[in-house]
C-alpha cells in the first residue's frame, strides 16, 4: 500500500486550478473546432463555388472559341470568293485569345479540383494528428475536473465538521463498578455467616456432655 499522503493546504487553490483546467478545455475545443471548420469551409468553397464557376467559364469560353473560329473561317471564305487576300490577322488574334482564355479556365478548374483533393487529405491527416489531444480535451480533462470538484466538496464537508470532544475522549473510565463491588463485600460476609449458622446442627438441652 502506498505511504504517500496528500498535502492539501488550500481548497481555494484546488478550485482555481479546476477553473484553469475548465478554461483550457474550452480553449482547446474552440481551437479544434475552428481549425477543422476552416478546412471544411475552404473545401466547401472550392467544391461549391470555384469548381462550378470554372465549369461555367469553360462552357462560355468554348463558345467564344467557336465564334472566333467561325469569324476566321467566314473571312477566309470571303477572300477566296473575291480572289483577294484580305487580312485575317485580327480574326486570328481573336481566336488565339479565345483559345488562351479557354486553356486558362481548364487549368483553373484542374487546379481547383487538385486543391480539393489535397485539402481533403490534409483534413484526414489533421484529424489523425489531433486525435490524442482531442481525447484529452474531450474525456481526460473533464474527468479530472469532476474529480477535483468532488475533492473540494469532500474537503469542505470535512472542514465543516465539528471537532471531537477530546477532554471527554481522554477522560479515565468511571469507577462505579469497583465501588459497587466494594460496597457489596460486607453483605457477602454476612450472608456467608448466616449460611454457616444455618448449616450448623442444633444442640438440644437434653444432650449430655460426653465424658
Amino acid at each position: 500500500m502506498s505511504q504517500e499522503r496528500a498535502d492539501v493546504r488550500s481548497i481555494e487553490v484546488i478550485d482555481r486550478f479546476r477553473a484553469t483546467l475548465a478554461e483550457f478545455v474550452d480553449a482547446g475545443r474552440s481551437a479544434l473546432v475552428e481549425a477543422e471548420s476552416d478546412l471544411d469551409r475552404t473545401i466547401l468553397w472550392l467544391d461549391r463555388d470555384r469548381a462550378p464557376h470554372w465549369i461555367r467559364q469553360i462552357r462560355r469560353r468554348e463558345e467564344l472559341v467557336t465564334r472566333a473560329k467561325s469569324e476566321l473561317y467566314r473571312k477566309q471564305t470571303q477572300a477566296s470568293a473575291k480572289d483577294g487576300r484580305p487580312s485575317v490577322v485580327e480574326e486570328q488574334q481573336n481566336l488565339r485569345r479565345a483559345v488562351a482564355k479557354l486553356d486558362e479556365a481548364k487549368r483553373r478548374l484542374e487546379a481547383t479540383r487538385s486543391w480539393i483533393r489535397r485539402l481533403e487529405r490534409e483534413r484526414t491527416m489533421y484529424r489523425a494528428a489531433v486525435s490524442a489531444f482531442a481525447g484529452v480535451v474531450e474525456v481526460d480533462l473533464p474527468h479530472a475536473i469532476g474529480l477535483l470538484r468532488r475533492m473540494s466538496e469532500n474537503l469542505e464537508a470535512y472542514v465543516g465538521m465539528a471537532p471531537p470532544d477530546l477532554a471527554r475522549a481522554l477522560a479515565p473510565p468511571d469507577d462505579d463498578s469497583g465501588s459497587m463491588r466494594r460496597a457489596g463485600s460486607p453483605s457477602t460476609d454476612e450472608d456467608a455467616g448466616e449460611s454457616a449458622a444455618v448449616n450448623e446442627p442444633d444442640r438440644t438441652e437434653d444432650e449430655e456432655p460426653r465424658s
